[in-house]
């Protein structure tokens, strides 16, 4: 076991090191989608690369409810090295598949480990942090995503064109190899997981009377995020080739997008500190809507098409993390890894519809743009959403 004298920032960035080679794996899909429309042999349609995109959410949503169940069990260092583990070896997997089936077959199963070190990387990362830095410490942690993402597009760029798509799983994994290692010898235990060990969870303690309300509100506030974030990411680069953007711009728009959600979400965390995470959520959620909106309908300015993509990639990623936060300040530490497991698990059936919602809009005929709309309005709904989480939390300081 590592030292426990480890810095309690020296713990957040582990285990933000973590969710970057998370986010490699999940998003590069995306980077490799137009090569895989056009694999010799396997005649995928655009409905059925989404639907194949999709399978790595459900396992997701699978592990997240499993891995923040167990690490409130476990402990939250041992879930998540073998989180690490498990998406490790089925990503490398995934240079290997021969069909649509085995590569689907290979990313469900890598999702089970992705989804399972979210609640245990959040839990622990959080009980190192100090007193009233939860936005700042997910903020950190899920900015991982993005940069794993902004990886994959760059290295897509350079790797692509030369020599398939292959390699880019074979990189994946290896970098998920040199973090496993690093995790083994430095992540330590959460000493907050030892005080509360003794205490028995129940998953059913989420829908007991106090908690009802805001387990109900977080899984649908996440469930619409992440639809919204995922299907963008998912899309972003298909659709602007539909717009007759050659392949290297929609590579760039990908990158944009990504370092700009990672760019903009410590500003975000830094106000959600004064103005509170629920609040900052609904802005976020807006900013997205708006920022969709404005691609949808066009213009010829590549400049402003940059901002307004940066504006979705701000938002959509920053709305995700102060509902998160939230979450992690909402509950105790007994039920801390279960209602982060909960309501990101359960938020990966949005991710999950995600990128088949995309593949259907397109083979229905309506064309790009109303892909566009179609998350835009997903953005509203997880503003309203929200809304209500603001309000029931005004309600219960009011009565305190």
């Amino acid at each position: 076991m590592p030292n426990r004298t480890t810095s309690s920032w020296a713990v957040v960035a582990l285990c933000a090191t973590v969710v970057v080679a998370e986010g490699y794996d999940l998003i590069v899909y995306g980077a490799l989608l137009p090569r895989l429309l056009t694999e010799p042999g396997w005649g995928l349609t655009a409905a059925g690369a989404g639907e194949l995109g999709s399978l790595v959410y459900v396992g997701m949503l699978v592990g997240g409810l499993l891995g923040g169940r167990l690490t409130d069990s476990y402990g939250r260092r041992s879930i998540v090295l073998a989180s690490i583990g498990m998406f490790t070896v089925w990503t490398f997997a995934c240079a290997l598949a021969q069909s649509p089936w085995q590569l689907g077959l290979f990313r469900l199963l890598a999702g089970l480990g992705m989804g399972a070190v979210i609640p245990s990387a959040l839990a622990l990362a959080k009980e190192y942090s100090p007193e009233g830095r939860t936005p700042l410490t997910v903020t950190i942690l899920m900015a991982g995503v993005p940069l794993g993402g902004t990886s994959a597009s760059l290295l897509g760029l350079a790797v692509l064109p030369a020599y398939g798509w292959r390699p880019m799983f074979l990189i994946g994994g290896a970098i998920s190899v040199l973090i496993l290692l690093v995790a083994v010898t430095r992540l330590p235990e959460s000493d907050q997981f030892d005080g509360a060990r003794a205490q028995r969870t129940r998953l059913a303690e989420l829908f007991g009377r106090r908690f009802v309300l805001i387990s109900v509100l977080f899984c649908l506030a996440s469930v619409l995020n992440l639809l919204t974030w995922y299907g963008m990411n998912t899309w972003l680069t298909t659709l602007m080739r539909e717009l007759r953007y050659p392949l290297t711009s929609a590579l760039q728009f990908s990158m944009t997008l990504n370092i700009a959600a990672v760019a903009a979400s410590f500003a975000f965390a830094a106000a959600a500190r004064r103005w509170g995470a629920r609040p900052m959520a609904v802005l976020c959620a807006l900013l997205t809507a708006a920022g969709i909106f404005g691609v949808a309908l066009g213009t010829s300015s590549t400049l402003l098409l940059l901002v307004l993509i940066a504006l979705i990639g701000a938002g959509a990623h920053s709305a995700l993390n102060m509902v998160i936060s939230s979450v992690a300040d909402s509950y105790p530490v007994r039920l801390r890894g279960t209602a982060i497991g909960w309501a990101n698990g359960m938020g990966r059936s949005g991710a999950v519809l995600a990128p088949a919602l995309g593949g259907w809009v397109l083979s229905a005929g309506l064309g790009p743009r109303a892909v566009f709309y179609t998350f835009a309005t997903t953005a509203l709904c997880a503003a309203v959403v929200v809304s209500v989480l603001v309000l029931a939390e005004r309600r219960q300081e009011a009565l305190v």
